[in-house]
């Protein structure tokens, strides 16, 4: 078994949610109706905060105490970035807290809705080729 086979599962659960929300994100559609793309962003929160805390208890405190520098190393700049990336989600999550925000302001959240899931989505394939990979690759 591959010791990040359950966090490379939630990001497929992640990016999924970002597929059915990418075929919602429709200024005009959003305006008359919302509430099924804010349900999926509820969703998709949730999920992402339970991954980080997932990596918070089982990849970081292990990489962090490698005796390796450069494993080390690593680990604290993907937890430096994620930091920038965790507060710009949760602004964005404090930007459009109910249906009628995302109404609205359709064009707003379309726009701010693309740039968190292309940052996270570059996240997320750094995560599975490179931290993960050192990872998995660590005596146990």
């Amino acid at each position: 078994m591959i010791r990040t086979e359950d966090l490379r599962r939630q990001h497929g659960e992640l990016l999924d949610i970002v597929t059915e929300m990418s075929a919602l994100l429709n200024e005009d559609a959003l305006k008359e109706e919302a509430g099924p793309i804010r349900s999926l962003l509820s969703k998709f929160a949730a999920k992402l905060s339970t991954h980080l805390k997932m990596e918070d208890i089982k990849l970081y405190p292990v990489l962090i105490d490698n005796a390796d520098e450069k494993v080390r190393s690593v680990a604290n700049d993907f937890m430096e970035e994620m930091g920038g990336l965790k507060d710009a989600f949760g602004k964005y999550l404090d930007n459009w807290p109910t249906v009628p925000k995302i109404q609205k302001d359709p064009a707003g959240f379309v726009t701010q809705t693309k740039g968190i899931f292309e940052a996270l989505g570059k996240r997320i394939e750094r995560e599975d080729n490179q931290l993960y990979k050192i990872f998995d690759n660590l005596k146990a």
